[in-house]
């Protein structure tokens, strides 16, 4: 058994109880042609001239400031395909499984092309993508002339598409965006579950619930649908006047903070603050990079009440993000509490991820498999 998943911006393998992790050449590549361009224009930020005019940089180009993204692994002859984001570009990639390996295949890349997951049915590739992060549509890629059919479209976006068993239909998670009078979106709604059909080109609505998000919807030769739900966030705070009225001075200062910072970057070109950068970097997160970012905060809370109620491994995901499988007759059953990530065994077996560990769960059994932190986007390489 091989199983690939993506955890802290690189890709991993599992196999026969080693883990391999693989580093995207893309992206390796990327910050060694930034690095280039950088020592090319040193010219303008060293010597004399430049100590003049304040302009010395002599520091190298620092990673954290490049927007680097991994959104999606499927099995491929040559190992696996992936799907990165680097700046405003967004592409797919071949990786064989050598971590020494210096060169990997193209397959796609384009401006400001963003990804929500995908799924791969012989040289089908289901995917969601989208030139905004936070809408992204149901789209199939034939990977033998890269042509590509585009489903969904709209107000919405979509996210976690995968194959049914037989290759009849096509499942994603779908949510619509709310509007204003004036144009602008308000609010995200909660996701359901479709089914897009390729033969009869219908789309149809197999799981909703306005009080639940339904995601990475994933069909079992059974027929049984399994899915991780979680209480729906309208992202709406809920208010607390005594809070209010104590922290109103503080919000004050921030504000006349951020109109200063406006002004700065508006008419003297640079920020005052020195993390500035982080808004550059929030506009490229999808709805469920949001979530993960939020929850992130809640890490040990979360942890520490996984504990509490007796999980054997205790992940950092919170209780009520829940694995569900739902039987034919639409019987409900909860599988496990507390997870990120999950994918089917062709035996009916599952791997999870809860934030902390990759579990393999066989019925009431739960066997550690590695440890590994927000490991998600998992994915069966080889049975």
């Amino acid at each position: 058994m091989r199983i690939g998943y993506i955890a802290e911006k690189q890709l991993y393998v599992w196999e026969d109880g080693k883990t391999t992790a693989l580093s995207s050449i893309r992206y390796q590549n990327y910050l060694a042609t930034m690095q280039s361009i950088h020592d090319a224009k040193s010219w303008k930020t060293s010597g004399t001239g430049a100590m003049f005019t304040g302009a010395v940089d002599n520091a190298p180009v620092d990673p954290a400031r490049i927007h680097m993204g991994l959104h999606g692994l499927v099995p491929d002859p040559a190992g696996m395909l992936y799907a990165v984001e680097l700046d405003e570009v967004g592409g797919l990639y071949r990786r064989d499984l050598d971590p020494a390996a210096k060169a990997e295949g193209h397959v796609l890349t384009r401006q400001n092309l963003h990804f929500g997951g995908m799924d791969r049915r012989g040289q089908q590739l289901a995917m969601c993508i989208g030139s905004d992060p936070m809408m992204l549509h149901l789209s199939i890629l034939d990977l033998e002339d890269n042509e590509e059919t585009d489903i969904t479209d709209g107000d919405t976006t979509e996210c976690h598409p995968s194959w049914s068993p037989d290759g009849s239909r096509i499942l994603c998670s779908s949510a619509g965006y709310a509007r204003s009078d004036s144009g602008g979106i308000v609010k995200l709604g909660p996701y359901e579950i479709l089914a897009y059909a390729p033969a009869a080109g219908s789309l149809d609505t197999l799981c909703s619930n306005p009080a639940y998000d339904y995601l990475v919807p994933r069909e079992a030769p059974d027929g049984a649908l399994y899915c991780i739900r979680q209480p729906y966030d309208d992202g709406e705070k809920r208010g607390n006047l005594l809070k209010d009225i104590v922290l109103f001075p503080v919000r004050i200062v921030k504000a006349i903070g951020g109109l200063l910072n406006y002004f700065s970057m508006r008419y003297g070109g640079e920020p005052l603050r020195s993390n500035s950068s982080r808004s550059e970097k929030a506009k490229h997160r999808t709805p469920q990079e949001m979530f993960l970012a939020e929850n992130m905060l809640k890490a040990e809370e979360n942890r520490r009440q996984n504990q509490q109620a007796g999980d054997k491994y205790p992940g950092i995901c919170p209780r009520n993000r829940v694995l569900l499988r739902i039987d034919p007759d639409g019987k409900e059953t909860v599988l496990r509490h507390g997870v990120l990530d999950y994918t089917l065994l062709p035996d009916g077996r599952i791997v999870c991820s809860n934030g902390t560990h990759v579990l393999l769960l066989e019925g009431e059994q739960q066997t550690e498999l590695a440890k590994a932190k927000l490991a998600h986007e998992l994915t069966v390489l080889e049975a």
